[in-house]
């Protein structure tokens, strides 16, 4: 079967029994999914949620290049499918106001923001990564 982003392959994996498929965990939540429990690195079988998913970049290095993948994380905690939410935002704009309101947004994001991310099924970020994404952002201009 065929469906177009996470929500539409959450609604279609709703309406048919027995189906296999993959989303991002946040939407399996919205739509009253049921998940898999997987084995990890560890062998330990672990279920999505945030907690899992905070212990597979738990103690991961973000590159310089602020690039991380984790394809099998070694925590007997993690979840062995995670990824990053990916922000792309220019290093100028022309408007000094929207980068500063930039700036203000995704700081708010990278601080007071975290304490939201697990009511809507993501993973509170680690302070590290939440350090060097703060130290990036104010190279935006």
């Amino acid at each position: 079967m065929r469906a177009t982003g996470n929500e539409g392959v959450a609604g279609r994996l709703k309406q048919s029994i027995g189906s296999i498929g993959y989303v991002g965990y946040e939407f399996a939540r919205k739509a009253g999914l049921r998940t898999a429990r997987i084995e990890n690195r560890a062998g330990q079988f672990v279920g999505p949620d945030p907690k899992s998913a905070a212990a597979a970049f738990a103690d991961v290095p973000l590159p310089d290049n602020l690039r991380l993948y984790v394809p099998d994380p070694s925590g007997a905690d993690a979840y062995p499918v995670v990824t990053l939410t990916w922000v792309l935002l220019y290093r100028h704009y022309d408007d000094p106001r929207k980068s500063a309101e930039i700036r203000d947004l995704f700081r708010w994001c990278l601080n007071d923001g975290q304490q939201y991310a697990d009511g809507l099924g993501y993973a509170r970020l680690p302070a590290g990564i939440v350090r060097q994404s703060l130290a990036a952002l104010e190279r935006v201009q």
